[in-house]
């Protein structure tokens, strides 16, 4: 990869990162709410098969392991839930937030007695950032793919999910990851 097309695709990281810590912050409090229908796709030619994995990975790892363990640049088998926010889903998009399969997230409000349960509100904003990371669905050339990763890969809120990748860490510690296939468990 040339230095431009890293920084092209470091750009690409900090500015989804950026967006999804906005989400994050917007989306905080208030009441729980049906997500809306997933964003229709202008992109008819995508081959969804190439990005959903038919059997398991081995050795995955949970996200909060993986935010403080993973490398920039290294291989990585993750597994979690869909969720951490109000509002997981990148819209037309084949991103999604991750939480850790330790954590839960309730409405703001609710109570949360359990441990690992947080809420929606700011007062777990912080907390909900460190078990939590942006999946982003790459094709070959590590371009997100154009189209909503629940039209692509038949996702749902808190579905259990393995995605095999590429861990992407910058300096200040925001992790994403880039991933290549997502194995959805039953």
């Amino acid at each position: 990869m040339s230095n431009s097309a890293k920084t092209s695709a470091s750009t690409l990281c900090c500015v989804l990162a950026v967006a999804f810590t906005g989400l994050v912050m917007t989306t905080g409090c208030g009441t729980a709410t049906e997500s809306p229908a997933v964003a229709s796709s202008s992109v008819p030619n995508i081959d969804a098969s190439q990005y959903r994995l038919e059997e398991e990975p081995e050795g995955a790892v949970g996200v909060i392991a993986a935010r403080e363990s993973a490398e920039d640049g290294t291989p990585i088998v993750l597994v979690g839930r869909v969720g951490g926010t109000a509002r997981p889903w990148v819209d037309g998009r084949a991103a999604f937030t991750m939480l850790d399969a330790s954590m839960s997230v309730v409405a703001e409000g609710e109570d949360s007695d359990e441990e690992g349960e947080l809420c929606t509100g700011d007062c777990c904003a912080l907390e909900r950032q460190s078990c939590t990371t942006l999946v982003k669905v790459v094709d070959s050339q590590g371009k997100l793919v154009p189209m909503d990763s629940r039209e692509l890969l038949g996702l749902k809120e808190s579905d259990m999910v393995v995605v095999q990748g590429i861990a992407k860490k910058d300096k200040t510690g925001n992790f994403v990851m880039l991933a290549k296939g997502v194995f959805i468990r039953k």
